[in-house]
């Protein structure tokens, strides 16, 4: 059906317009539809400016959520050799039976 319709359109515009631009050049008024058409052009620019507009925000945010992730993936890793320095730390210590506290589970 909106092939239909826009066909039925473009056919339309295609044997308006050209009608339409000579009663401009022939110095008559504008048929009223060209002031239609202005309308609905002049709303198409702006939806499709406000939409680049929200599609340039939300880029922007991905940007910035890659950016965290980024580094939150990299504190991570960091806090991870950390973990396994110490690990090896621990491992390496003579183990003293007073000092240290009993392993859970073992009592």
């Amino acid at each position: 059906m909106k092939n239909r319709t826009a066909h039925v359109v473009g056919l339309f515009a295609a044997l308006w317009l050209p009608v339409a631009g000579m009663a401009a050049q022939a110095g008559s008024k504008p048929a009223p539809a060209s002031s239609t058409l202005q309308r609905q052009l002049h709303h198409t620019r702006a939806e499709l400016q406000h939409q680049r507009a929200q599609t340039d925000q939300l880029r922007r945010r991905v940007n910035d959520l890659e950016q965290r992730s980024a580094a939150n993936r990299t504190q991570l890793e960091q806090r991870d050799r950390e973990i396994e320095s110490l690990r090896r730390k621990l491992a390496t210590m003579p183990a003293s039976q007073g000092s240290a506290p009993a392993p859970a589970g073992s009592r």
